[in-house]
């Protein structure tokens, strides 16, 4: 299906709720026009859609302003302010180097705590430091055209994939064996830092919303052994410290394999998770689906950016197919970040395939579109 007969299928299939109302609505258990799916990328990705780069994107705020309102007239995707320190802010923050490539995703270039003696000397004060006031500003001027009540979101890493912002991974990893006591010291560190970004930050603006993305903890990098020694006490010290200051438990997603982990995730007292396209929506429906909200998992390489539309269409079914009857509910998304470049055709392909197949949908039962 090419481009033109996908906008002309989507111009007949209107909504019926805001994604707001849809949202509400489903978690209540009551049914909706449509299952919820979380959209594919966001201004950074999809720059390029409009005739920018990512670090145009970044950098230059009228271009950030026009890509958000160009997205939110063609996808209607709503407005947003993100607070995210990601996996590289607190890193960042605290004197790592980070390389923001014209259209690439950004990489630590200078890890600042080659020793542990410097971990002392680091401060984290979002009053004061220039990088965390300059995300500040931003949100205040985005407040300002879009109006207050725009809401704010918070991006953070799990304290393990905080710290690799600071000290390599491979460093980390060989202070799990022969430096514990100071990993341990410096994953404390990661997580008063987030809590201190999330206290500010809603203080600053009011209620926030948190999510938690932690690729370092994956058992692609690390063994189950070890995310139990050094980041599942962190995990749950961080989730804890979220809900008192906000009230609500974050989601987390993971990169990667996890599966020998989930019962940990749901120890740590997760409620959402998001899972990598590398592991089975179905097992962990069956798995944990009475205790867990899942979301997931369109492969975002070899589907969204390389595939074809039917390819796309027939990822988007085959994920309703297997995790929209989850007890705690599900929602449609990719399995990890959307790549740059994704083709504008496969992107109509996701919401086409979501509002086709997720007709009809309710917690805990196949959407009736599957049915069709």
């Amino acid at each position: 299906m090419d481009l033109q007969m996908l906008k002309k299928q989507l111009s007949s299939m209107p909504d019926y709720m805001t994604s707001y109302e849809r949202s509400i609505a489903y978690n209540n258990g009551e049914e909706v026009d449509y299952l919820p799916f979380s959209f594919p990328g966001n201004g950074e990705t999809l720059a390029t859609l409009y005739g920018f780069t990512a670090q145009q994107y970044r950098s230059d705020f009228e271009i950030h302003c026009h890509i958000m309102e160009c997205l939110n007239k063609e996808f209607g995707i709503p407005f947003t302010a993100s607070a995210k320190l990601g996996l590289k802010g607190i890193g960042e923050a605290l004197g790592s180097v980070v390389i923001y490539p014209e259209n690439s995703i950004d990489y630590v270039e200078h890890h600042i705590l080659t020793d542990y003696k410097l971990l002392s000397s680091l401060e984290f004060d979002p009053r004061t430091n220039v990088f965390l006031q300059s995300k500040i500003t931003h949100i205040h001027k985005l407040k300002k055209r879009y109006g207050d009540k725009l809401p704010v979101g918070i991006n953070l890493g799990g304290p393990l994939s905080s710290a690799a912002s600071l000290r390599r991974t491979e460093l980390l990893l060989k202070d799990s064996r022969k430096d514990k006591e100071h990993l341990h010291q410096l994953l404390d560190f990661m997580v008063y830092c987030s809590l201190e970004w999330v206290q500010f930050v809603k203080q600053e603006f009011g209620n926030v919303s948190v999510g938690i993305a932690d690729p370092v903890s994956s058992y692609t990098v690390i063994s189950d052994k070890t995310f139990r020694e050094f980041s599942k006490p962190y995990l749950k010290k961080l989730v804890n410290g979220i809900f008192r200051l906000t009230g609500s438990i974050p989601g987390i997603h993971i990169c990667g394999r996890s599966k020998p982990i989930w019962s940990d995730l749901v120890e740590i007292g997760f409620r959402n998770f998001s899972i990598d396209n590398c592991e089975s929506l179905e097992e962990l429906k069956n798995s944990f689906g009475t205790k867990l909200a899942i979301s997931g998992n369109v492969p975002p390489v070899d589907v969204m950016l390389r595939g074809t539309t039917t390819d796309v269409i027939n990822a988007v079914k085959l994920c309703l197919q297997e995790a929209s009857d989850n007890p705690m509910g599900y929602t449609l998304d990719v399995g990890c970040q959307l790549p740059i470049g994704t083709p504008r055709e496969n992107i109509y392909a996701y919401i086409y395939a979501a509002k086709l197949y997720g007709k009809h949908a309710r917690k805990g039962c196949l959407c009736e579109g599957l049915l069709m």
